[in-house]
């Protein structure tokens, strides 16, 4: 990767860093998560689990958390340096090298995933069960435990034997109390993003595209979906808050078909445009040139199966959890995986546009219905024809 798209990712990052924290500002979390981390600290867990806030007051709350942890990890790892002196090569330092084009997010939601399922899952969730571990102090006990291990297990990255001392593990410790923290308060699903989430923001760092005009023309239709299906909008945003309360409602009332055509093109062009211009990699174009005919029957075919996926295994999920929102987040998680990247800006672009793309779009198919559903998903393919013969376009 050469200096001016390590500089592009470095500015990826930090711009990244910072809209998370104007979110978390504009939502005033920031004082609670600190109090509540002090709270942590000082061993008061129990008033930190009791203290829940709505579902779409959580996402700040991960932000917040995001933020405050990365430079507080980064401020360990200087110490440790400090300490120990320069470390020598990292394997994960060309872990994003010849990557090529695959389905990264899902590997490295995966691993994350089982990271969190045994670090905090297991030893906060299922041990703290057993009666004689269910006080306080055993609570931090199997905080320091089972943070400590997960922590120390990083130590394989090192390649050289030297390296692979304790004190290394001090940036995923420090981590691992943030994210501690969110799995008190919200439990596993939310410690899982918070913790990708913290991923993506360093991913941001590996840029493989270049900046070009057709970025230029992308952005500039974007910006002309986003101000036009805006202008056309009858109905206010804020209608749509329903969806993600604790006990959603989809079908709103006085909304008609095009209203959630409008309000889709406007969410989608404007998660675009905002990491467009944060200078994140968009996944890469398919370099194969497919059959016409071939490609226009695959995307026919395609669209019903989709849509009836997404109703088939929503309904699955019912199976396990009577939580809607979380259900619908599971779902989002779940066709994420489905798409593409070819580095590591493109797979923090996954999920910071994917998740929240694929949730609202589950929104309006349980609103519409699937026949509607269909229809309204022909739209919104139908607008963005010119950004996709763009993309094809582009590096």
């Amino acid at each position: 990767m050469d200096k001016r798209k390590r500089l592009l990712g470095f500015l990826s990052m930090l711009g990244t860093l910072g809209l998370l924290a104007l979110i978390a500002w504009r939502t005033e979390v920031f004082g609670m998560v600190i109090n509540e981390l002090t709270l942590f600290i000082s061993g008061g867990f129990r008033e930190i689990a009791s203290n829940h806030t709505t579902f779409l007051m959580m996402f700040p709350v991960i932000f917040a958390v995001v933020v405050l942890a990365l430079p507080c990890a980064i401020g360990a790892g200087v110490l440790q340096e400090m300490v120990l002196g320069k470390n020598g090569k990292h394997a994960l330092s060309d872990q994003f090298k010849g990557l090529g084009e695959g389905n990264h997010f899902f590997t490295f939601f995966i691993t994350v995933l089982l990271e969190e399922l045994f670090a905090r899952w297991l030893f906060l969730g299922l041990l703290t069960k057993i009666p004689f571990l269910s006080g306080t102090v055993a609570f931090y006990a199997l905080f320091l435990i089972g943070n400590g291990i997960w922590a120390l297990i990083h130590l394989s990255n090192y390649e050289e034997e030297k390296d692979r001392k304790a004190l290394r593990a001090l940036p995923q410790f420090v981590a691992g109390a943030f994210f501690t923290y969110i799995f008190v308060k919200y439990g596993l699903l939310a410690t899982i993003l918070a913790h990708f989430a913290l991923n993506a923001v360093m991913f941001a760092v590996h840029k493989v595209q270049r900046i070009n005009v057709i970025d230029g023309l992308i952005v500039g239709y974007g910006g002309l979906c986003a101000a036009a299906s805006y202008a056309l909008m009858e109905k206010p945003l804020a209608d749509i808050l329903p969806w993600f309360a604790d006990n959603p409602v989809f079908r709103l009332d006085g909304w008609e078909f095009w209203d959630y055509v409008k309000v889709s093109v406007f969410l989608s062009a404007s998660f675009s445009i905002v990491f467009d211009l944060l200078l994140y990699d968009r996944g890469e174009a398919d370099k194969k040139k497919p059959d016409k005919n071939l490609e226009l029957i695959s995307y026919i075919v395609a669209i019903p199966i989709a849509i009836g996926l997404l109703y088939g295994v929503y309904a699955l999920l019912g199976l396990f959890t009577t939580n809607v929102p979380y259900r619908m987040l599971v779902l989002a998680i779940l066709f994420t995986f489905l798409k593409k990247d070819a580095s590591g800006s493109a797979l923090a672009r996954t999920f910071w546009i994917g998740l929240p793309d694929t949730y609202i779009t589950m929104c309006i198919l349980q609103a519409l219905g699937f026949w509607p559903a269909l229809g309204w998903i022909i739209v919104e393919t139908a607008i963005q024809v010119p950004k996709l013969a763009l993309d094809k376009l582009d590096d």
